[in-house]
């Protein structure tokens, strides 16, 4: 049936309604799920990734409501404004953000003060809000931002100090003899490298395995020059203590097939987050477990401190 010209904007203003309401009934049961952190049984290494992974919302979706959700668990009394939409989702979601930012460079505002900040911020668009941010810290730097320009290609968008700048200038005349007309990306790459190289788990226990196998053979080379007995009674208190302490050789050949942590949910899913990995004895070391590779995995930090807190009870 063909709506007039009343009846349809009745009709949308009815949906709009209902819209804001089912919002706000998403937001509270995130925080439930938040606060259970129901993300780490399911094999989700943070809550933002089973919003994004598991309930299909795009980044900037998921952020706007993980914002939200963060936002009115802490001043409820906003509740209703999001459902009335005198405070709406982006407007809720930026103003936590902004305090998040303001805490991070030790200017922490009071319950008072957000509570303030946030009414002063009812009813208004995202751009007047933005503009009162910038009042109120005129430091503010802009946001980072990405965007897609081809199947392998982003355009990233940030500012940085004129100090780091003149540091990555400084670094790219350094390497003027590899590459004389180096820019910025091929300097970043270069770094990227080197940062791997110093922190990415599997490549540290290749060079590990390399440094344990070479020290392995010039060892059994010295014990071929000369003869050695081998008396079990003499071992000392020392040697026979148990460390946590992993071997080299250990650490080399934790199985790791570069998928990341590998905790696995009930329902079969695999976290595969590469943040925070950590070393992780599967039967843990104060319950008699050893340092040897088939008791040891990769587990993510979140993963590893919740089966620790399992482990405990």
């Amino acid at each position: 049936m063909k709506l007039s010209n009343d009846e349809l904007i009745l009709e949308a203003e009815k949906e709009i309604r209902l819209e804001r309401e089912s919002t706000l009934k998403i937001i509270k049961l995130f925080q439930e799920i938040s606060a259970r952190k129901i993300y780490l049984e399911r094999g989700y290494p943070s809550f933002y990734e089973m919003v994004t992974k598991h309930f299909g919302y795009c980044a900037g979706s998921a952020m706007r409501r993980i914002n939200a959700m963060k936002l009115v668990r802490e001043m409820p009394q906003f509740e209703e404004k999001i459902e009335t939409g005198e405070l709406s989702l982006s407007v809720a979601a930026d103003v936590q953000s902004f305090l998040y930012q303001e805490a991070k460079i030790e200017r922490p505002y009071s319950i008072n003060a957000k509570i303030e900040l946030v009414e002063t911020c009812l009813g208004k668009s995202r751009r007047e809000v933005e503009q009162e941010f910038a009042r109120r810290n005129p430091e503010r730097e802009k946001r980072e931002s990405q965007h897609a320009i081809s199947n392998d290609r982003l355009r990233v968008s940030f500012s940085i100090s004129k100090e780091l700048n003149d540091k990555l200038n400084y670094l790219k005349d350094l390497l003027g003899h590899v590459d004389p007309s180096m820019t910025t990306e091929a300097l970043l790459e270069r770094l990227a490298e080197l940062g791997l190289n110093k922190y990415d788990p599997q490549r540290v226990a290749n060079r590990s395995q390399k440094r344990g196998e070479k020290k392995a053979k010039s060892q059994k080379s010295r014990e071929n020059g000369k003869a050695r007995e081998t008396n079990p009674s003499s071992t000392s208190a020392a040697e026979v203590k148990r460390t946590r302490y992993i071997p080299a050789m250990e650490k080399a050949v934790i199985p790791d097939d570069g998928k990341g942590c590998t905790f696995v949910s009930e329902t079969g899913r695999r976290c595969g987050s590469h943040r925070f990995l950590q070393r992780d004895h599967i039967r843990p070391f104060s319950r008699g477990g050893s340092n040897t590779a088939d008791n040891l995995r990769w587990l993510c930090g979140e993963h590893n401190r919740a089966r620790s807190c399992n482990w405990s009870h």
